[in-house]
């Protein structure tokens, strides 16, 4: 789940004054963007309170692991203008990690390790192979003469959205290990998105196809990657995932005691702050009738690169076996 830090509290809608029912004196999870505004949370307090005022839609586990074509995703349910840029801007944990990811996926060399080739027994790494699925789909890739027709390819003008469908060839994830939800600071990159996938897709390529002397080549010359995420309160695992513990100055981590033991408040530098898990957000959707889970992109961050891959025919009797074989791709 996309992790903004919330609470437990009961429920308030955003546009109503009056509690619901009877609620927990000192804190509403609907104060929550405000708080989040306060500390400077920007994006955590917008993509919170569009939750909030969304009509219900709870989001299933397939359609969080992208089993959902893209064009079937309705506006309502779409979070899809948030600025890639922001991802090191607001968190400099988070930008390192990211700077060190466009520096591997921009590397020139044919075994880069994103859309490169890998060394053993098979030639073609995953991220290659995939684009070279999508250079089918597109008809550059001619698999039945092993060849690429001859064309210049401009997708630089998609987002990231109809990229997904396009030509996205791979993929990396942050914050996700038990280690990286441990070291993530507390920021506005964290209250949005908790841990996230970075996708990668081809921007600009062009295509030559083999001659007598020379192999069939792909040059490509721009990559795109994008932030894929969803925003929502599923408890996967069968337990009510614990989020953090709020009140009206912010946000703390509970001690590894109280995080077991999970307490209804919790106490640090003598303030009371109170429990939020994913259930809290889920009772206001079921008491309230408001609250929408929403699919998360960001824009498109291009990066000029010079990446160029000879295929043999033997690359392409790799790529006809392995292809055959069915692929998760998240």
């Amino acid at each position: 789940m996309p992790a903004p830090t919330p609470v437990t509290a009961q429920l308030t809608p955003s546009s109503d004054k009056k509690p619901a029912e009877a609620a927990v004196d000192h804190f509403q999870i609907t104060d929550i963007p405000g708080v989040m505004r306060k500390m400077g949370w920007k994006e955590s307090a917008r993509i919170m309170q569009r939750w909030f005022d969304g009509a219900p839609f709870v989001m299933s586990s397939s359609e969080k692991r992208g089993r959902l074509a893209v064009d079937k995703i309705t506006q309502e349910k779409l979070f899809d203008d948030l600025d890639f840029e922001w991802l090191t801007s607001s968190s400099p944990h988070t930008g390192e990690t990211i700077k060190e990811l466009i520096a591997k996926a921009a590397s020139p060399s044919q075994y880069n390790e994103l859309i490169g080739r890998q060394k053993g027994l098979t030639q073609l790494a995953p991220g290659l192979l995939q684009f070279m699925t999508c250079m089918r789909t597109l008809g550059v890739l001619d698999e039945a003469n092993q060849d690429l027709a001859r064309g210049a390819h401009d997708y630089s003008a998609l987002s990231a959205r109809m990229l997904e469908s396009a030509t996205q060839y791979n993929f990396r994830s942050i914050g996700i290990t038990t280690s990286e939800k441990k070291n993530n600071p507390l920021d506005d990159v964290y209250g949005t998105l908790g841990g996230f996938v970075i996708k990668f897709a081809v921007t600009k390529f062009s295509t030559t196809p083999k001659t007598k002397k020379m192999a069939a080549t792909l040059t490509i010359e721009e990559i795109g990657c994008y932030v894929r995420d969803t925003y929502e309160f599923l408890n996967e695992d069968g337990s009510d995932q614990l989020l953090g513990y709020w009140n009206h100055d912010g946000v703390v981590r509970p001690s590894i005691f109280a995080y077991l033991t999970s307490p209804e408040t919790y106490e640090s530098e003598g303030k009371v702050y109170f429990k939020v898990t994913n259930d809290s957000y889920n009772n206001y959707r079921s008491k309230l009738g408001k609250g929408g889970d929403l699919f998360v992109y960001s824009t498109v961050k291009k990066i000029p690169v010079s990446i160029h891959h000879r295929f043999t025919s033997a690359d392409f009797a790799e790529f006809s076996q392995r292809s055959a074989k069915p692929k998760a791709m998240p």
